[in-house]
């Protein structure tokens, strides 16, 4: 009797743990086709005053909010460590002031990516569809004016 019981649980445990882990898998798979959705043209530039907050979006991009309720989804390109979600800070290095084009790099202690995208994004379609979900903006974003950026490896 009690072999079966353990034998009933360790089968409930092991359903569990590999729910657990197709689910992880599949959750970074599925933010990435919320944010596609709610993501509008390419742009290749775009003037802010300030830059209020920002969030990785999967291994390959970042939301960024500007100017307060401005939001832009900034797609990132090689060569750079990506995994920005352990990332404290964000940096932007700039080649026009007050501006962010696809000449500027984004940065944190791992490196610098280059800005391959800019879009706009429609947040609050986002947050609705989301529910009232936590956002994940981050507050913290350097930003260092750099005329000539260093040129980045043919890859």
């Amino acid at each position: 009797m009690k072999s079966t019981f353990q034998l009933i649980m360790m089968s409930i445990l092991a359903i569990g743990v590999v729910a657990c882990a197709s689910d992880r898998r599949e959750q970074p798979q599925a933010e990435a086709e919320l944010f596609e959705r709610h993501a509008g043209e390419d742009l290749t530039r775009v003037s802010y005053a300030s830059i209020r907050g920002w969030r990785p979006v999967g291994d390959d991009a970042v939301l960024v909010e500007l100017n307060g309720r401005r939001y832009f989804l900034l797609t990132i390109g090689p060569p750079c460590q990506r995994d920005l979600r352990f990332s404290q800070s964000l940096r932007l290095r700039t080649t026009t002031p007050r501006a962010l084009t696809t000449f500027d790099q984004v940065g944190s202690e791992l490196g610098w990516c280059r800005i391959e995208r800019i879009r706009a994004f429609d947040y609050t379609a986002y947050r609705e569809e989301l529910r009232g979900g936590d956002s994940g903006l981050r507050e913290q974003v350097l930003v260092e004016e750099d005329p000539v950026p260093e040129s980045l490896p043919d890859t």
